[in-house]
């Protein structure tokens, strides 16, 4: 049993804090210092130790070693961030057994919104976590901080009047949380029944039984919701009193749901012919949809006995293909008409999955409440066979199995709809194998028909499963891209296609080789129709053929300028490192107290002979996609290390120098390895070399990037999180990683004046870094003002062009001997 849930307008200091001590759950509550200042009786009487002793941080005493830093990290991670939480604890109970604890914990707010600490509660949950199903019901269980084994709560005054419930509560009486508030047990939105299903006055509620004589009630009640629907509850209702005074002070009532519970105390007529020697399965079950009897065709259909489904629900023949809305829709026509009838996919014995064809009955009684459920269905395997085999063929090409052109047009009908409604684009490619003809009239139809199939093998591992691979007939194929963000896209799929049908294909013994010859056709840039696009992508796939075949155009001629200049980029960017165009800047990272540079970021640069300077937000990304990114990740890694010694060999007093390495980079090469090699090549001791790594890498990298981490530290490399705030949602996960320092990205400081939020994000990352110990700096600093909030905030470090723009190696020396005076 949890807490009853707190409002923002209330008080905690006004909180009933004797409904605690009734409580049979752990309850503890913390102010604004984080340190606990109550724990109730149930918790004292769980670990065997006086109030005195508990306070303050005495409850981490009794956690367990191995839970405890794990536990105190939780508590105070969120604590900085004021957000609730849940964690799972080993705890001391007082005969020396640790128990298994769930610890749900909520922050409180005064009446005028300000922060007052934390309230939580904890069930012992050792028991649930020794079998397989108190785990699953675990989160139904501590959903809300409130509720405890699904049974509802309510609080009322000594007046009768509903200060408190929960979720379960509101559930289980069928009122919204607005009607739950307001709601008087006499005020006609309920009808109540005794157990014979007579009439029950509310005055008789045990709640109100309990408000009358000061001593607790229990009983049973039939409750009649808003919705039609009945539910039977169990009900403890216990009064509590004034500590001081002794006075009534309200009064507690647990209720729970015993529906299930009643099944064998109905007494319902049973109204049901049974064709025992029909062809179609038959399944009666009870109100609560409990089977009572199958016959003999049930048994061949689903090949479960009478012996192995008596008792059961029909969900155990549940194929778990159909959603949620096909049941409400079903149970719709059940209780509105009485019947349902339709397909369904459902699963035999041996898990099978079978389609049949299925009509559900309810039975009434004379006061027209349901009894039971009546279902007959068949096995329809064949028939649909049937019907999706002419379905398919109506739809698919008979050689390769690839969409027709009726699929094809009902496809791109549906990507343009969507393309429309999405502000996105879609493009057609019109694919024509070249010289197919000489293959098809020297070699034999059968021959060409076999090197058709592998080309649409291929074709298929090009594109995704929401774009559409079409043959149009004899050697032209169609494909349709759906959710492009620009014509780059189509141009990599196509060039891929060509590098797919590149090695010779082997039909029959003989090694066949061919090409394609591709024209692409832009949404909405080259037609807003179908007939539009196919047309522009057949003019440019003749385009391709005249420059000289196995290439791709498009037809608007601009974008293959695009195409021409990015592959100029592309080979420029390949042959800069021969060539010695690229450079390094760094940049100083700065001590926000003394002004000394405490560190140096590396920031790559290209001079191009050709091109000119290139921005890197134009190669960086180019590189990524290309795979350049190893090679020149691993030259700005070597040089960085070597920059570095340089300086110390000079007589500089050693800085760390920071390092950004590449998503592409940390995955597919050995890093580790390029790490240790840098490091012995140069003579840098791993301490002056920061590896600085997005916050998104380490999220989306897998469990095995604890595993490079460690290896890396083991270097003695210092590790930070580069952009720290724009990535993964959740800051639980840093514990997990070795890191040594968070960069705040430099979107939250470049407009902390215009946006309050970024305040609020930077104020908690730098909390978030105090409480974990881990180094916190600011990028993209340029303003005085900037930096003034961020002294004042606490944050440590920062980096921008208020102190210092990328400047060449040579004029770091001076930078590093003079510092950088902050009164500017």
């Amino acid at each position: 049993m949890d807490v009853p849930p707190l409002s923002p307008d209330d008080d905690l200091r006004d909180f009933p804090v004797t409904l605690f001590e009734h409580f049979p759950t752990l309850i503890w509550r913390a102010g604004t210092d984080t340190k606990c200042n109550y724990f109730n009786q149930t918790w004292l009487d769980f670990t065997g130790r006086c109030l005195a002793e508990e306070v303050g941080d005495g409850w981490t005493r009794g956690v367990h070693g191995e839970d405890f830093d794990r536990c105190v990290r939780t508590y105070l991670e969120h604590f900085a961030v004021r957000t609730p939480f849940e964690m799972e604890y080993r705890l001391r109970r007082h005969d020396g057994e640790y128990r298994w604890i769930i610890d749900a914990g909520r922050p409180v707010y005064t009446r005028s919104g300000e922060f007052a600490g934390y309230i939580g509660s904890c069930l012992d949950i050792t028991d649930r976590r020794n079998t397989e199903a108190e785990l699953r019901d675990r989160e139904q269980h501590m959903r809300t901080l409130l509720s405890a084994m699904g049974e509802g709560v309510i609080l009322r005054d000594a007046t009768g009047q509903v200060q408190s419930y929960n979720a379960a509560a509101a559930e289980l009486l069928g009122l919204k949380p607005e009607e739950m508030s307001s709601w008087q047990a006499d005020d006609g939105r309920l009808r109540y029944f005794d157990e014979n299903g007579d009439l029950y006055p509310a005055r008789n509620f045990p709640s109100m039984r309990a408000l009358l004589s000061g001593k607790p009630n229990t009983g049973t009640l039939g409750v009649e919701r808003p919705d039609g629907s009945r539910r039977w509850l169990w009900i403890n209702a216990k009064p509590f009193f004034d500590d001081e005074s002794g006075e009534l002070r309200g009064v507690v009532s647990t209720l729970a749901d015993i529906t299930l519970n009643r099944e064998h105390e109905e007494q319902r007529r049973l109204a049901l012919t049974v064709f025992r020697n029909s062809v179609e399965a038959i399944v009666v079950t009870d109100a609560e949809e409990r089977i009572l009897s199958v016959n003999q065709a049930f048994t061949e259909v689903t090949g479960y006995a009478a012996e192995d489904v008596i008792g059961q629900t029909p969900r155990l023949l549940g194929s778990g293909i159909h959603g949620r809305e096909f049941y409400e829709a079903m149970w719709h026509d059940l209780r509105i008409l009485g019947a349902w009838k339709g397909e369904i996919q459902d699963r035999r014995k041996d898990g099978s999955l079978y389609p049949a064809s299925l009509s559900i009955s309810t039975v009434r009684d004379s006061n027209s409440r349901i009894t039971h459920y009546v279902a007959v269905f068949s096995d329809i395997t064949e028939r649909k066979a049937s019907e999706a085999r002419i379905a398919y063929l109506a739809q698919h090409d008979a050689l390769t199995g690839l969409p027709n052109r009726a699929l094809l047009q009902d496809r791109l009908d549906q990507a343009l709809a969507q393309a429309t409604r999405q502000g996105k684009r879609i493009a057609l490619m019109f694919l024509d194998l070249d010289r197919f003809k000489t293959i098809n009239d020297s070699l034999g139809h059968v021959t060409g028909d076999k090197l058709l199939q592998r080309v649409a093998e291929r074709l298929r591992q090009c594109v995704r499963e929401t774009d559409t691979v079409s043959r149009q007939g004899g050697d032209e194929f169609i494909i349709v891209l759906t959710g492009i963000d620009s014509p780059d896209e189509a141009g990599r799929v196509a060039a891929k296609i060509l590098d797919q049908l590149d090695p010779a294909f082997d039909v029959d013994g003989q090694q066949l080789r061919t090409s394609f010859s591709i024209g692409i056709a832009l949404f909405p840039e080259d037609g807003a129709s179908p007939e539009s696009l196919m047309k522009n992508a057949d003019t440019a796939m003749y385009h391709a053929k005249e420059s000289g075949r196995n290439t791709y155009r498009f037809f608007d001629e601009r974008m293959n300028v695009n195409t021409l200049e990015r592959l100029q980029l592309e080979n420029g960017l390949r042959q800069a490192l021969d060539r010695g165009e690229l450079q390094l800047a760094y940049q100083a990272q700065v001590d926000l107290a003394s002004g000394r540079i405490i560190g140096v970021e590396a920031l790559l640069r290209w001079a191009s002979a050709t091109l000119g300077q290139v921005p890197p937000s134009r190669f960086i990304p180019l590189a990524e996609e290309c795979g350049l990114i190893i090679p020149i990740g691993d030259w700005v890694l070597r040089e960085a290390c070597r920059q570095a010694r340089r300086w110390q060999d000079a007589g500089l007093a050693p800085v760390p120098v920071g390092v950004n390495l590449s998503a592409l980079q940390f995955r597919r090469s050995d890093i580790v390895a390029g790490v240790a090699a840098a490091l012995a090549e140069s003579g840098l001791d791993g301490r002056w070399l920061e590896l600085e790594l997005t916050e998104s890498l380490l999220m989306e990298s897998g469990p095995e990037v604890i595993v490079t981490l460690g290896k890396l530290k083991a270097l003695g490399v210092r590790l930070s999180i580069d952009d720290f705030g724009t990535g993964y949602s959740s800051l639980a996960y840093l514990k997990r990683f070795p890191v040594d320092r968070l960069k705040i990205d430099q979107s939250f400081v470049r407009d902390l004046a215009d946006d309050p939020d970024d305040a609020v994000i930077i104020r908690a990352i730098i909390q978030l870094g105090h409480n974990l110990r881990l180094e916190v700096i600011a990028e993209g600093t340029e303003t005085v003002e900037q930096m003034d909030f961020l002294r004042r905030e606490g944050c440590t470090a920062a980096q921008g062009y208020l102190f210092s723009r990328p400047v060449p190696p040579e004029a770091i020396p001076a930078l590093l001997e003079r510092g950088l005076p902050l009164n500017r």
